[in-house]
């Protein structure tokens, strides 16, 4: 009778691990129930509101793809982790997201981050979306590696070119130390050169201190018409308040940074309109931009997008439809993909519901982002021109001018 017993209990649990085995090839062979995308940028520390507008851009993305039909028939899930802007704490959460999220593709890192991580990327062979400028990439030739974001090259170039077509002449740096905003400084400095402008001075500024007074001061006794920068929010709030209390403000022009709703109320809307004027990357009209901000909302409501958010919407978008192209999670045939879904010649497409049904049709697809267009060169970079924004006064902003990617690469030339 208990032989019999053991023999009846051997076989349910042949049954069920038989059954458990089934269950698990069946989802193998028709799609993963679940694919995961990770975002390796800071959420905590002093870049923290970098990580934030990333990780935002990609839910919206991951709402996006989820609302319009699914990744491979199943769920995009977005994961995060935090690098707190440190190399050394970039390892384990980029180890985390590799080894405990099993994710395919990765959104980020960033410039503080990617020396540390990209070794481990490569080995692992996983294909990341670089959200930085260095210029080290501008010639970039791991595989792995693509850029969503200008390079800085580009920017500088793009902020030197609106200074003097605007008419200035002397002009002074004041950026933070971080080095997304330092490695703008040589192309501005050398395209205003080349364009006949002097630079006066120049001040680094360490994120959010309680004090700028003596590097504004610097900057007051040389008596630019125009201040070239890339700060913080809250390291703009305390320049801001020195520049008033030493004699007032002058005319800036920003990155794409200064254009973020958190940076203008941090130095109030006014100050924003009547002082600051920011490049941002151009998107055409009625491309990827009316599809983010419909998700954003779905997700956030009435939050407004922050800056730099659209790029990791579109590297989220573009790493979806490359696994749709591929028809697999394998990282080489994902990698061998992402051209193919966002560079020309192809169907355009503006969001990825349309994208995904052009891609079941057996089309070709180009992909425009939100950002602008995803067109990869042969070194894996995008490129494209460049808007000239400034604040309503509001909550808003209002586009001055289009610098066309053709006048860029003239200014870049000389």
């Amino acid at each position: 009778m208990l032989q019999r017993l053991h023999h009846r209990s051997a076989s349910v649990l042949i049954i069920l691990v038989a059954a458990l085995a089934l269950t698990c090839g069946s989802a193998s062979g028709s799609g993963p129930k679940t694919i995961h995308l990770g975002v390796l940028r800071p959420f905590t520390g002093q870049f923290a509101s970098v990580g934030q507008a990333a990780r935002d851009g990609a839910r919206a993305a991951e709402k996006a793809v989820n609302s319009s039909g699914g990744i491979l028939g199943g769920k995009l899930v977005i994961d995060s982790a935090d690098t707190l802007g440190d190399p050394a704490d970039a390892v384990p959460a980029l180890n985390h997201l590799l080894s405990i999220d099993k994710v395919s593709g990765i959104i980020g890192p960033g410039g503080a981050e990617i020396q540390a991580v990209q070794p481990i990327l490569d080995r692992r062979h996983i294909p990341f979306m670089f959200g930085g400028g260095s210029l080290t990439f501008d010639t970039n030739k791991d595989p792995w590696f693509w850029r969503v974001t200008p390079s800085d090259s580009q920017l500088g170039v793009a902020m030197a070119l609106y200074a003097h077509l605007h008419g200035y002449k002397h002009a002074a740096m004041m950026f933070s130390t971080i080095e997304s905003a330092q490695t703008l400084k040589a192309p501005i400095e050398s395209t205003f050169k080349k364009l006949g402008g002097t630079i006066v001075a120049s001040e680094d500024l360490a994120p959010n201190q309680l004090s700028y007074r003596s590097e504004v001061l610097k900057v007051h006794q040389a008596s630019p018409d125009v201040v070239f920068t890339q700060m913080e929010p809250g390291t703009a709030s305390v320049v801001v308040s020195n520049f008033n209390e030493l004699g007032g403000m002058i005319p800036m022009v920003g990155s794409d940074i200064s254009a973020g709703s958190d940076f203008i109320q941090a130095i109030t809307p006014a100050v924003a309109q009547k002082y600051v004027v920011s490049l941002v990357g151009s998107s055409a009209p009625g491309l990827g931009t009316q599809s983010f901000l419909h998700y954003f909302q779905q997700v956030y409501h009435t939050r407004e997008a922050p800056a730099g958010a659209t790029y990791a919407y579109d590297a989220t978008i573009v790493l979806a439809l490359a696994i749709d192209k591929a028809k697999s999670t394998k990282p080489a045939k994902i990698r061998a993909a992402i051209a193919a879904v966002s560079n020309p010649p192809g169907k355009v497409v503006r969001d990825y519901k349309s994208g995904l049904a052009a891609l079941k049709a057996g089309k070709d697809i180009n992909f425009q982002g939100s950002s602008g267009p995803m067109d990869f060169n042969s070194f894996h970079n995008v490129f494209g021109p460049f808007d000239v924004v400034q604040s309503d006064g509001g909550s808003g902003l209002t586009t001055k001018t289009t610098l066309s990617a053709n006048a860029v690469a003239a200014a870049a030339k000389g």
